[in-house]
């Protein structure tokens, strides 16, 4: 049937369409109302037709009205409307209108107009028996209360009459705005009455309701959905239920804008002719009543609420503009959360809050600003319009003001009483015995807190007792906003462990004005410490076990320390102050007292002297002492510190084995600042000798590159000061005797990052002390000479420079186990400018030089064996000195060469080649090949003597040098003993062999002509197997031995002088003019101690035999005795003097002299001295005194002619002249022949002898010979 209508209806739409005033009509009946259209088209849709009309009228109904004007409209035929109750036939569809709706004043909600356009009329939908859809449709809502507009846009609205009702359904959004909102609901005809159900899925708050507001108060955030009931009568809104789903709301009022979570529950609000009550049923669980009446005029309220979630309702109390600024920042920042297990609160509109009472858990808040934070609180309050008490039983919770301080205080117990009122406009909390412990901190605090109406900071006034506690805790109590950042590293690293015993400290003021450096309110806490471990600076050494009373004053603090102790040394009084937490200076006075080791560890760990470390860990200190220092320490920048302390010590040894240094009891005051480290004076000592140390440490050197600096002056010998270092022990061999020196030791950075060099310096002007090295070094001790050492340590391969006053310089890289000894010594007073790559240089000018002393030295050096030698020698001087003898104009050169080291000598009295073998030198030995030799005579025969036994010795010496450079068994640091004839200082058996020749070799006046020297070292010492001298007046031959030890041996000797005649040579011996004619022989056969340089007759054991033909005695000087005479042969092979005395007189001639003397104990003895002439026969027996120079002889002379004969000689000197002088002094004035046979005795000295007469009726005694 409903096919047959759809499908006649399809056939006559064309026919309708022709006929419009039947449409027209059909809608008035409909909507019982006149309409009229100007035109109308008609399309087919599957329900039915659809009519579309242009310029629409649609009238007023007959009880009056106005009609409404359309632009176009559409008229839909639903066939469904015959099956389908629900649905009408005729369907309106209008588009483009505006509907205005207003709330009046009183609460009631009524149309204000319908139409198109700009312009709506008055227009009811009663008795309208069809569909109205309207589509794109303006909501202009008017609040009469608050003067607002609000517009919505329903994309679709449908109206369909169902009885008396109207039923309605629609699909809003507001312009530009995303999110779906839909609609529906019934109303009367009149609208006086109806419900709507409103959804919102996905809906933003603010775009959506962001201008519209009830009081001043609107959503400005938030996104979430919603299900809205409203139910109204006569126009009024009487319930209302939300069930609401939002998140990150923010909630704009009069005052500010806060935010919340979100709100996730159902609420409902009840409008009765008694009040209104709203409930709340959270999706958590949590419920809340809230009943509000009005009786007789009078308001009255109730709330109740249990398990009721905080974390979203409490910041909305924020927006209310009675809350501060800062308590609403606090609600809204700060997170609020907790729970309200179970609350009932009653109030009036006259008498405020009657009773409140709630039980509260997990109350917790987020620090805001100035205002605290704190974890989770449970407890109870009770309080009416007059204020709150808060009771919390003891519990665990966190309070957190790191607005304040510099970390949240976690507290274990927590648990007290506290009032909450407020008082003009200002909240008052009230703290009363609020007990807390925390971690290693607990105490007790009362006081009040005030948070002001007004923006103006939060005022505290409180009180807290401490009781023990760790001081690590003192930590979370720095007022980190008013503190430089660098008093709070300080205080956070200083303070390292430690005790609390008791401490208290009161806060008075606002505590925006904390610290109160403008007095503007009160802060001082006082704690007791004990044990206490402080670390007060960067890079210093910690103070442990201070016990110390702190007072913290506003923005300082002051510390008072009676005991502790760093790195051993005792602290005795202390005082640590900061003024200013904001400056951050720290002022620490420290006085006590330690031992030097103790001192010394604080000094090397302490920035004073951090950068010698490496120095000082090499030193060892001993001994006590007491200190105390000022250190001003910039807490944002520690390295900006000053310092100045002082120290004293006593009895304090040093010891630096490295560097081998020992000081022993050093005493003396000592200071340092941020610069480095003084001392200066400090008495000491040194080797066991008394001396002065001065000591720099860092920059309290003048120069920046040198980190230690010490020097240490006194009386010493130098072989006390190179003791310790083998590689220059040397210098204490050749520096006898004590002096005033200056050692000084300096660490310096040589530029290359960490790397430092140490340097030993000497310096000394060394009176007082003998160089016993040979000329021009040599010097008596009461000279001074400046002396000026500097090598560097470890010695091993370190530079040495030396500066002698003007007589040398010299530069040395010093031995070590791989390389050799390299030296360059200049004499004068210009440094070497260059090194050799090893061995020693020497070069220069002198003005004396001790030719035989330097040769010594150098030819030991080149031989030794165990280093190398001489580089090259190239000296000059004025005067040459060898052997104790002087030479002029002297040019020596050496040259080493592969095989051995060449010495050239020139002067006006020597020349020739020397030649010592580089090894094998006890084989080899030592050859010397001599143009000249002229040996220079001594004066008299005892100065004679006296040199030649100096040549001797240093010749001996010169051997004995090359001896021990090969031969190590000999003890090169033997001491040294005075002078013995004994004692030759070496074993001769250490002697390698010599090898000498000389082509001139001239003794004085003496002309020997060739002379050649050979021996070689045996078992028990040296054996001289050929000593010769060979010329046309003279030859002379010796052999013989050396044997014994260093300390203990002997010469043997047997030597022979041939001549052919005599007066030659006497003339070659330099004793011209004396002798005359006679072939001569003598031979020597003695044993003497000591060296064969040691020969002297009266030390001599032995014989010598005398054998003179054929000659005379020309002319003698009295008492002189020197011809023939009996002294020592002091200078083999270089000098042989022979002084027998001389024969007085005009002249005699001799037939023989012949006659043996015996040495013994300083004595020369004779039986059988005779002197055979043509005149007479002299016989002399008896002892001539050597060491004691004086006669007791017999002198007995028989004449062979008579008293005509003259009788000339008489020996008046010497063992074998004396009594032959006596006889000629005496007797030949007289004349032989008044004598027959006479016997004289003679005593006296050599200088004064003595003849006394034998023979009855001669005088008692002749006078002395003049």
């Amino acid at each position: 049937m409903l096919a047959l209508v759809m499908a006649v209806g399809q056939l006559l739409l064309p026919l309708a369409a022709r006929y419009p005033e039947r449409v027209a009509a059909m809608l008035s009946e409909r909507l019982h109302r006149p309409v009229h259209f100007a035109s109308m088209e008609g399309f087919w849709r599957p329900s039915g037709p659809l009519f579309v009309m242009r310029d629409v009228t649609i009238g007023a109904t007959e009880g009056g009205g106005e009609a409404l004007r359309l632009p176009q409209a559409a008229v839909k035929l639903d066939f469904g409307a015959f099956v389908l109750p629900s649905r009408h036939l005729i369907n309106l569809r209008l588009s483009d209108l505006r509907l205005g709706l207003r709330r009046a004043a009183d609460g009631r909600w009524s149309i204000d107009g319908f139409g198109a356009g700009s312009s709506t009329q008055k227009f009811s939908l009663g008795n309208v028996s069809a569909d109205l859809w309207l589509g794109n449709l303006h909501l202009d809502i008017v609040d009469d209360t608050t003067q607002r507009h609000y517009g919505l846009i329903a994309d679709q609205l449908r109206l369909s009459l169902q009885g008396h009702a109207i039923r309605f359904g629609a699909m809003l959004r507001r312009e530009n705005v995303g999110g779906l909102l839909t609609a529906a609901g019934r109303f009367a005809e009149d609208g006086s009455s109806g419900r709507i159900y409103v959804d919102g899925t996905d809906v933003d708050f603010k775009a959506l309701t962001g201008d519209f507001d009830v009081g001043g108060y609107a959503l400005a955030g938030g996104k979430g959905s919603f299900e809205s009931w409203l139910d109204w009568r006569d126009a009024k809104v009487v319930r209302a239920t939300w069930r609401l789903n939002l998140d990150n709301l923010i909630v704009r009022g009069p005052a500010r804008t806060v935010k919340t979570a979100g709100l996730h529950g159902i609420v409902d609000l009840h409008r009765t002719a008694e009040g209104q009550r709203i409930d709340w049923a959270g999706t958590d669980g949590s419920d809340l009543a809230l009943v509000l009446g009005q009786s007789g005029g009078r308001s009255s309220g109730t709330l109740v609420a249990r398990n009721l979630d905080l974390s979203p309702l409490l910041p909305w109390a924020g927006v209310a503009p009675s809350v501060s600024p800062s308590l609403a920042r606090w609600l809204g920042e700060g997170r609020p959360r907790g729970r309200i297990d179970q609350v009932r609160a009653d109030w009036t509109g006259d008498e405020g809050v009657t009773f409140a009472h709630a039980a509260f858990s997990g109350l917790g808040i987020d620090a805001s600003g100035t205002l605290p934070g704190i974890s989770s609180l449970r407890g109870e309050v009770f309080g009416d319009a007059g204020a709150l008490a808060l009771s919390l039983p003891t519990q665990a919770t966190t309070i957190d003001a790191t607005g304040i301080f510099r970390k949240p205080f976690a507290m274990s117990a927590l648990g007290g009483n506290i009032a909450v009122h407020k008082e003009d406009g200002d909240w008052h909390i009230g703290v009363d015995a609020l007990d807390f412990q925390g971690e290693g901190y607990g105490g007790q605090a009362r006081g009040e807190f005030v948070v002001p109406a007004a923006d103006t900071g939060p005022f505290m006034d409180m009180y807290v007792a401490l009781g023990p506690g760790d001081v690590q805790a003192a930590k979370l109590f720095w007022p980190i906003h008013s503190m430089s950042e660098g008093a709070q590293n300080w205080l956070n690293r200083g303070l390292v462990a430690g005790r609390i015993e008791s401490g208290a400290a009161v806060l008075r003021g606002n505590l925006r004005e904390f610290p109160f450096r403008n007095q503007e309110g009160r802060f001082e806490a006082r704690a007791v410490i004990d044990d206490l471990t402080l670390d007060y600076g960067a890079g210093w050494p910690r103070a442990e076990g201070v016990s110390a009373i702190a007072n913290f004053i506003g923005n300082g603090m002051y510390v008072e320390a009676s005991e502790g102790h760093s790195l051993g040394n005792a602290v005795s009084a202390t005082t640590a102050a900061i003024p200013d937490f904001a400056d951050g200076v720290l002022d620490l006075k420290v006085s006590g007292a330690g031992t030097g080791g103790s001192f010394l560890e604080f000094i090397k760990n302490s920035p004073v002297a951090s950068r010698s470390r490496e120095a000082l860990d090499k030193m060892k200190l001993g001994g006590t002492g007491e200190f105390g220092f000022n250190l001003l320490l910039p807490l944002k920048d520690a390295k900006a510190f000053t310092l100045q302390g002082r120290a004293s010590i006593k009895d304090a040894d040093l010891v630096a084995d490295e560097w081998k240094l020992r000081l022993d009891r050093i005493t003396g005051p000592m200071a340092f600042d941020g610069a480095g480290f003084t001392a200066k004076g400090l008495k000491t000592s040194f080797h066991g000798q008394p001396a002065e140390l001065d000591l720099l440490i860092a920059a309290a050197n003048p120069d920046p590159m040198t980190v230690l600096s010490a020097g240490v002056s006194g009386a010493f010998t130098v072989g006390e000061m190179t003791s310790d270092f083998d590689t220059l022990k040397w210098l204490g061999d050749v520096a006898k005797g004590r002096g005033t020196f200056r050692v000084g030791f300096d660490l310096r950075k040589t530029g290359k990052g960490d790397e430092t060099a140490q340097t030993l310096r000497v310096d000394s002007d060394l009176r007082g002390v003998e160089l016993t090295m040979p000329t021009p070094v040599k010097k008596p001790a009461n000279v001074a000479t400046p002396l000026s050492v500097s090598v560097g340590i470890p010695v091993d391969g370190a530079r040495l420079d030396l500066a002698l006053g003007d007589v040398v310089r010299g530069r040395l890289r010093l031995p070590t186990e791989k390389a050799p000894i390299a030296a360059a010594f200049n004499l004068g007073s210009t440094a070497p400018a260059t090194l050799p790559a090893q061995g020693y240089l020497i070069g220069g000018h002198a003005a004396k030089l001790d030719v035989s002393g330097w040769v010594q030295y150098v030819v030991g050096l080149s031989t030794g064996g165990t280093g190398p030698g001489l580089s090259a020698l190239d000296v000059a001087a004025d005067d040459g000195e060898v052997f104790g003898q002087h030479f002029a104009n002297m040019h020596i050169v050496a040259r080493p060469g592969p095989q051995d080291l060449s010495l050239r000598v020139d002067s006006d009295g020597m020349a020739g080649q020397l030649t010592v073998p580089n090894d094998e030198l006890r084989r080899r030995g030592i050859t010397a090949r001599m143009d000249r030799l002229w040996w220079p005579a001594a004066d008299d025969p005892v100065e004679a003597a006296k040199k030649g036994k100096a040549a001797a010795g240093a010749a001996t010496g010169t051997a004995a040098a090359v001896a021990k450079a090969d031969d190590a068994k000999d003890d090169p640091n033997a001491p040294k003993k005075p002078v013995d004839t004994n004692e030759a200082g070496v074993a001769p058996s250490s002697l390698p062999p010599m090898h000498l020749q000389v082509t001139d070799m001239r003794l004085g006046k003496a002309r020997l002509g060739e002379a050649r020297l050979e021996t070689w070292p045996t078992d028990e010492g040296m054996h001289i197997d050929q000593l010769r001298t060979q010329s046309k007046n003279v030859q002379i031959t010796a052999t013989g031995d050396w044997n014994g030890d260093a300390k203990r041996s002997s010469t043997h000797l047997a030597i022979g002088f041939v001549s052919e005649d005599v007066a030659r040579m006497m003339d070659a011996l330099g004793f011209a003019g004396i002798l005359q004619g006679g072939r001569t022989e003598a031979h020597l056969d003695a044993t003497w101690p000591g060296g064969p340089s040691a020969l002297a007759l009266a030390n001599m054991d032995g014989t010598l035999k005398v054998d003179v033909a054929n000659g005379r005695i020309l002319e003698v000087q009295p008492g002189v005795g020197r011809l023939f005479g009996l002294i020592s042969v002091t200078e083999l092979p270089r000098r042989l003097s022979l002084d027998f005395g001389d024969v007085l007189g005009k002249g005699f001639g001799f037939d023989a002299i012949t006659g043996d003397f015996r040495f013994a104990n300083g004595n020369a003895t004779t039986q059988n001295l005779k002197i055979r002439a043509p005149a007479a026969e002299i016989t002399i027996t008896g002892r001539a005194g050597l060491k004691a120079r004086d006669y007791d002889q017999q002198v007995l002379i028989v004449p062979h002619v008579g008293n005509s004969l003259p009788v000339v000689g008489a020996l008046a000197g010497g063992p074998v002249g004396a009594a032959a002088g006596l006889a000629v002094q005496g007797i030949l004035g007289r004349g032989l022949n008044q004598a027959a046979r006479k016997r004289y005795s003679v005593t006296g000295t050599w200088d004064k002898p003595i003849f006394t007469p034998i023979d009855k009726g001669e005088p008692s005694a002749t006078p002395p010979l003049r």
